[in-house]
């Protein structure tokens, strides 16, 4: 079950880098609609907390731990701070990030498919 959870969030991961590489415009523009609307963005988050403590947690005999457990805090605190914080402040911080240029998001594409190789890597060596 582990192995097919880990699997699985590579997976995403690796398929929103690829989408981030590949056609960063049509990308950002779905995510900007999922983000739109309150509920979605709630629920986004939500599963990204998820993703994160599972992270946190259930890396227990993985390779690379340290990078696993940096990967789920950093989501942890992103995911507060988007819960958290007041609506000016986090729609200003969906703004500046919808706005990044398109250079940017494909080094994050390049970012999130590496975690997602290394994370299938990390799964398929125990």
């Amino acid at each position: 079950m582990k192995g097919f959870l880990f699997s699985f969030i590579g997976v995403v991961w690796f398929s929103i880098g690829l989408g981030l590489v590949i056609a960063p415009a049509w990308t950002i523009e779905i995510f900007d609609r999922l983000a739109s609307d309150e509920f979605r963005q709630f629920v986004l988050v939500q599963v990204g907390m998820v993703i994160s403590l599972i992270l946190v947690i259930g890396t227990g005999g993985l390779a690379f731990r340290a990078v696993w457990i940096v990967a789920g805090c950093l989501g942890l605190a992103k995911g507060l701070f988007l819960i958290g914080a007041p609506i000016g402040r986090r729609e200003a911080f969906l703004a500046w990030w919808f706005k990044r240029p398109f250079w940017e998001y494909r080094a994050w594409g390049l970012v999130l498919m590496s975690l997602a190789t290394t994370l299938a890597y990390s799964v398929s060596v125990t």
